[in-house]
């Protein structure tokens, strides 16, 4: 398998004060492969949402060479940048991020708007994630009437409208109790599987963290391949 995300002699510092820095990553390499599940762990604080981050291109404040799919982020302007990370990134996150106003379908949808396609294309592709995701009787309900684990259901719908090559995940089993974790996690690694997406996703649940093909341990500033 080819390298899809290639990172290189990461160092990444958070500033304390004026006159004192926080080294959270040094000399950190990260690859990720086309069509493959990685897995991050590590203790809480040790900076694996930060890796996150930088993956998904929300933070930018780091050394080291970042490519993704061929390309050097380092080297391009702002606006190839967002048409990055709109396009083909998609993220999840463990407090769902749902809009409370809008129906399940209206949150799904919401993302595909950026891309100006036809509305009808865009609602075909969001209930066919709704059947998919078992979720389809649910299309217009609000958020607060859905139990947790069908909210993380369509946060990932949602994720994956934009048809990307990229899902990042962060803790997304982690507001939920361990049976539907168990789903969640599964039913989702076999969907990317299934459509040749890759996912990097963080934990701190070991049983989970096995489940990628691809396993790093956050540990001493670095990434450790287990």
């Amino acid at each position: 398998m080819s390298n899809f995300i290639e990172i290189k002699n990461l160092k990444k510092t958070f500033n304390i004060s004026s006159n004192n820095q926080l080294l959270l990553f040094e000399n950190l390499n990260l690859n990720i492969s086309k069509n493959s599940t990685t897995s991050i762990i590590g203790p809480s604080g040790c900076g694996k949402s930060t890796l996150l981050n930088i993956v998904g291109l929300l933070d930018s404040s780091f050394h080291g060479e970042y490519f993704f799919d061929g390309i050097l982020i380092n080297n391009i302007n702002k606006s190839k940048l967002n048409e990055i990370k709109n396009l083909k990134i998609g993220f999840v996150h463990q407090f769902f991020h749902l809009i409370p106003e809008l129906s399940v379908m209206e949150n799904i949808i919401l993302p595909a708007l950026i891309k100006k396609d036809k509305i009808s294309d865009i609602n075909n592709d969001a209930e066919n994630l709704l059947k998919v995701f078992e979720i389809f009787d649910k299309k217009n309900m609000k958020p607060n009437k859905l139990s947790g684990g069908e909210q993380q259901r369509v946060a990932i719908a949602r994720s994956l409208i934009n048809k990307p090559n990229l899902i990042l995940a962060d803790e997304m089993t982690g507001n939920l109790d361990e049976k539907t974790s168990d789903e969640i996690i599964n039913f989702f690694l076999k969907f990317v599987t299934n459509h040749n997406i890759s996912l990097m996703y963080v934990t701190h649940n070991q049983k989970y963290a096995d489940m990628a093909e691809i396993k790093y341990e956050i540990k001493n500033k670095n990434l450790i391949l287990k």
